[in-house]
């Protein structure tokens, strides 16, 4: 008995030695202003870049990172998202249309932190992934940051297969549940893709688009057109055209604008990306861009590439319910749901916009 008594202690300084040779072994990056070495990124954690000031958790930015907003959000399984950009000193984005991403500097970075509010049992805030998304010399780079379960720090995913975690919370007081998927680079990159001449794919952000950020946006001292900060920053240059002459989406929530404006800006934010000369589903006729204003490639009267069931056309003007798009955004079913990834939920809020766009368009469809 002694000596297995002396056995077991032997184990556990080993242990404790091992534990702490491994945590001796990991150094934080220090300080640096942002003058970060591209060459060393991805970091191992979210706080080695130095985004935020005091605790991690409360997402609070720096003075030189800029939080951001799009006019309307991409639907994620009802998580909620921050974003923030920050660029270096001297290097400016540029404009390269209304719908078009802008123009980024190399060492450009994105990041966007998913979470839920309203999570059960205890009504608490939980962070499940900041998705890191840098520019450098050779194209963007994407690298996911999975918060650990006491909310102090994200973690590089190094595998890059991403995971699922489950998740219930209470919204607008309706209990919900999904096993929240966290994405492969493999699925990052369905989303991201573009390759508009055939001859390179390349991985571009999404949101950053001027008709998504022309809109105003509290800075908790100001509130200030989101362009305009931007330039104020020394992250856009001269080149945007003045803000009355984009085009722009809208928040497809606030109810004071139209229908259309509302039903098209959802559209765009959700579908567009695929639905785009050179990206995933460009295969398909279909073109769900804000700026389209071809009512047949949109998608009205127009005939779906596969059919499923009996339903005639992508949108079937005043009748919603023979729509490709409703029947594919109200099915969770793998092969039949649109988007084909980034969410496990059907998006009711979203989907009834749609129904209510479709059913006001005059029956022309034949």
């Amino acid at each position: 008995m002694k000596q297995k008594y002396l056995y077991l202690i032997l184990f556990i300084t080993v242990l404790c030695a091992c534990s702490r040779n491994k945590d001796e072994q990991y150094t934080p990056i220090p300080p640096t202003s942002f003058q970060i070495n591209l060459a060393d990124v991805p970091y191992a954690k979210l706080s080695d870049y130095h985004f935020f000031k005091g605790d991690l958790k409360t997402l609070t930015p720096t003075d030189t990172v800029l939080p951001y907003k799009p006019a309307s959000e991409l639907f994620a399984d009802y998580a909620h998202k921050k974003r923030f950009v920050w660029m270096p000193k001297n290097v400016k984005a540029s404009y390269d249309g209304d719908d078009n991403v802008l123009d980024f500097p190399v060492s450009t970075f994105f990041i966007k932190t998913f979470y839920y509010d309203n999570v059960l049992p205890s009504n608490s805030t939980k962070l499940i992934e900041t998705r890191v998304l840098v520019r450098k010399a050779d194209g963007w780079k994407f690298y996911d940051y999975i918060w650990n379960d006491d909310q102090t720090e994200a973690i590089l995913d190094t595998d890059g297969q991403g995971k699922n975690v489950p998740v219930s919370w209470m919204e607008n007081n309706i209990q919900k549940s999904v096993n929240y998927k966290i994405p492969a680079q493999t699925e990052c990159a369905t989303c991201h893709k573009l390759n508009p001449t055939g001859n390179k794919e390349l991985y571009i952000p999404i949101g950053p688009k001027p008709q998504n950020l022309n809109f105003d946006y509290n800075y908790g001292a100001t509130t200030m057109n989101q362009l305009e900060k931007w330039v104020a920053m020394g992250f856009l240059d001269s080149s945007i055209p003045d803000k009355t002459a984009i085009k722009s989406a809208v928040d497809w929530t606030d109810t004071s604008k139209s229908l259309e404006l509302r039903a098209r800006s959802y559209i765009d934010i959700n579908c567009a990306h695929c639905h785009r000369l050179g990206a995933h589903c460009d295969y398909v006729p279909q073109r769900f861009n804000f700026s389209n204003t071809n009512l047949g490639t949109f998608g009205i009267c127009l005939t779906p590439s596969a059919q499923l069931g009996n339903i005639p056309f992508i949108i079937n003007a005043g009748n919603a319910n023979q729509s490709m798009v409703v029947h594919r955004m109200a099915s969770t079913a793998e092969s039949e749901m649109m988007p084909i990834i980034g969410r496990r939920l059907v998006h009711e809020e979203g989907l009834q916009l749609i129904k209510d766009y479709i059913n006001s368009l005059p029956r022309t469809c034949r």
